[in-house]
């Protein structure tokens, strides 16, 4: 025996061919027609269970593959030869060898051929990267498979295997995914759906590969749920996934039978818009169900809802509803801002978004109709409340641009001037109404400079901020912050309140004057009783003496003491009309002849030259008063001009006017003298206050003017004239 050769992976044989093929890494095995081994070299043995050759092809390929397997390959292996075809049958992955091969051949004698790749190193270090790869695919939670151009299986690991082909008998690489999915519904494991004929169901599965299709289900007949993606490769493949999504499914469910009890609509949207899930309350809405709706494309869902809106994100302005409400929902998919829309059933909602996985959306849809119609009428009951404040009222929001204004503001700026609206800026409009001129502009201050002016008002937070309009109304402004950052401004008109803190003070002042008058009264009567014995001896003793006395010096004396005496006595008079307040007949009188005739009186003793302009409104109406009394003022009014004009050096013009206005018949008495300083136009009509020198004035004549003109119902007051000097403006009540 020892001198006998070693034996090889043949039989006992020196053949060279045998040597050979004994050297090739690769395993390789010849099977005669009946399927006994022919020879077989030591590569092909070392897979092989105890490394022993197989004596038949059955018993090679039970050694290689599971029995499912080999079955698949032996029945290949017949129908090939029974059609007479030769060469390659098929390819197969040997069992956790990773990306290695087992090939089967056809011979023309009808025998077979098996080639086995050769077994690496198992050592890590050695392993290639394709073979780490490999392992790792096989080793997934998931189903993969890679197919080539022609759609022929090349590769399938551990869990497609599990899901797709259980048996172990469909998954052969080499074979085409149609024959695959053919042997899948013949054996039950692809259940055909009920009235749908095979090549139906198995054209619809090619189209899915041809399609790249995504996330479609996968049938089977284990119950479990089953998703399938398609993915194209580089080389015109393509790779096979399918993942087993049973508890993710009833997670699903969960979801959405707890979706389906909410009282807020509820929607699930996938990146292209198309709803996946939605409940009940959301589909109400459009007036569909729910699975209606989700059966719905989103651009017909569009459609659909776009004639039942009224207005979206609460613009009641845009036109073209259904391209604001698609702008709305792309601008919400980024920002995932709400927003509302109004349908013509009268319901409101808010619309949320908030972002799932793989670019979807969760939408959710409340109606706020109940809190909306709250809020309006919470709304209207507050516009009501500040639309009847008898103040201005008006909001600026933080850009310092309108957003409301109530009546009462309107009233105040919109008299005279360009209404203004609300999304004005204050610039804006402050700018309209100055241009209106509607406001009376400080001294000193230009358009621009009270325009910034108003604007900081608003910055600051001023308050009681005077503004005086053209027209004569006064307003005080006051500027509010607001919780929002918006600024309330309110408007006071005091117009009112400011005659009638002037007309109080002119009470006052007229009961102040009566209250000196009547204490100067009682003085004056008494001094006036005490004065009138001495005087009426002086005046009778002078008469007397003028009788008596020829020589004329002493004459001229005598004349001068009665002369003094006589002024001394209207003095007294005077005195004793302003205390006693003698009552008065009143009769119709022009007051244009009442002015002519104190003029008289004073040219009559006019001494030095003046300029006397007269513009009377001959068609004045006539006065009910005392004309003597009413010549007596206009003539101490006259002769006090006259004095002020001769102080000041000038050429002298007076200028007397009358007009009506109102039903009262005026009368200006101007001059172009010194005028009298404001701080003292008030106290010139009290008695015994004088502006001329000690000794030239008794300070009784203008208090006298003012009692006149008040007891006729009239007024008379003092201002700046156009000629330089002092103006005095007597107004009495027409005669009726």
């Amino acid at each position: 025996m020892d001198d006998q050769p070693e034996m090889t992976g043949f039989a006992v044989s020196q053949d060279p061919m045998a040597e050979a093929l004994d050297c090739l890494d690769h395993g390789f095995a010849r099977f005669d027609p009946t399927g006994r081994l022919v020879m077989a070299n030591g590569h092909f043995r070392a897979p092989m269970p105890d490394r022993a050759a197989p004596e038949t092809l059955e018993a090679a390929l039970l050694g290689l593959l599971s029995a499912g397997q080999a079955a698949q390959l032996g029945a290949a292996l017949r129908e090939a030869v029974a059609a007479g075809e030769t060469g390659l049958i098929a390819e197969r992955p040997l069992p956790d060898k990773g990306d290695l091969v087992l090939k089967l051949y056809a011979q023309s004698d009808g025998g077979a051929t098996l080639l086995t790749p050769p077994i690496p190193d198992p050592s890590p270090d050695k392993r290639d990267a394709r073979v780490l790869f490999a392992d790792a695919i096989d080793n997934v939670n998931f189903g993969v498979a890679l197919i080539d151009e022609a759609q022929r299986l090349v590769f399938a690991n551990k869990k497609f295997r599990a899901h797709g082909d259980p048996k172990d008998e469909l998954l052969i690489a080499g074979r085409s995914m149609r024959q695959i999915h053919t042997d899948a519904i013949r054996t039950g494991l692809f259940p055909l759906p009920e009235g749908c004929p095979e090549e139906h169901l198995l054209d619809a599965m090619d189209q899915l590969i041809d399609t790249n299709a995504k996330d479609f289900p996968v049938p089977n007949n284990h119950g479990s749920a089953l998703m399938g993606n398609v993915y194209e490769t580089e080389l015109g493949g393509r790779v096979l996934t399918m993942q087993d999504v049973t508890e993710d499914r009833k997670a699903e469910q969960l979801i959405v039978g707890a979706m389906s009890r909410l009282p807020v609509g509820v929607a699930i949207e996938d990146a292209s818009g198309q709803f996946t899930h939605c409940n009940d309350a959301f589909a109400a809405p459009y007036g569909l169900t729910a699975a209606d709706l989700i059966a719905m494309p989103a651009e017909a869902r569009m459609a659909y809802l776009t004639p039942q809106l009224v207005s979206v994100d609460n613009d009641p302005r845009a036109e073209d509803l259904g391209a604001a409400f698609r702008a709305a929902i792309i601008a919400q998919r980024e920002s995932l801002k709400p927003f509302e829309v109004r349908f013509k059933s009268g319901q409101q909602f808010l619309v949320e978004r908030g972002r799932v996985e793989h670019g979807g959306c969760v939408v959710v849809v409340t109606d706020v109709t109940a809190l909306k119609d709250a809020e309006t009428r919470n709304l209207a009951a507050v516009t009501d409340a500040v639309q009847s404040l008898d103040i201005g009222v008006v909001l600026f929001d933080k850009d310092l641009r309108i957003t409301f204004g109530n009546e009462k503001w309107a009233e105040i700026f919109s008299a005279r001037a360009p209404r203004i609206h609300v999304g004005d800026h204050v610039l804006e409009a402050t700018r309209k109404q100055v241009a209106a001129g509607l406001f009376v502009l400080p001294e000193g201050r230009s358009e621009e400079e009270f325009i910034a002016y108003w604007r900081e008002t608003v910055l600051s937070y001023q308050k009681d901020v005077h503004v005086a309009f053209s027209d004569g109304r006064h307003v005080v402004a006051s500027c509010h912050k607001t919780r929002l950052d918006g600024f309330l401004v309110s408007f006071i008109d005091i117009t009112e309140q400011r005659a009638i803190e002037a007309e109080l003070a002119r009470q006052r002042e007229i009961t102040h004057q009566k209250e000196r008058l009547s204490a100067l009264g009682e003085l004056l009567a008494g001094v006036a009783h005490e004065l009138n014995n001495p005087l009426s001896i002086i005046v009778g003793y002078a008469q007397m003496l003028e009788d008596q006395i020829a020589d004329p010096v002493l004459q001229r004396r005598v004349d001068r003491i009665a002369e003094a005496a006589n002024r001394s006595a209207k003095i007294v008079e005077m005195f004793l009309d302003m205390a006693q307040e003698r009552d008065f007949e009143r009769t119709p009188c022009g007051l244009n002849e009442i002015v002519a005739s104190a003029l008289d009186v004073f040219e009559s003793g006019l001494t030095a030259p003046l300029d006397v302009e007269l513009l009377f409104d001959e068609a004045l109406a006539p006065i009910a008063g005392d004309a003597d009394r009413l010549i007596q003022v206009i003539y101490n009014i006259i002769v006090n001009a006259q004095h002020a004009m001769q102080a000041a050096g000038s050429d002298g013009v007076l200028r007397l006017r009358s007009y009506a206005e109102e039903g009262m018949a005026v009368v200006e008495i101007s001059d172009n003298g010194p005028g009298i300083p404001a701080a003292l136009r008030n106290r010139v009509f009290e008695p015994l206050f004088s502006t001329k020198e000690v000794g030239e004035g008794t300070g009784m004549g203008l208090a006298l003017c003012h009692r006149i003109i008040t007891s006729h119902d009239g007024t008379i007051t003092i201002d700046d004239s156009d000629l330089g000097g002092a103006r005095f403006e007597i107004r009495l009540p027409m005669a009726e």
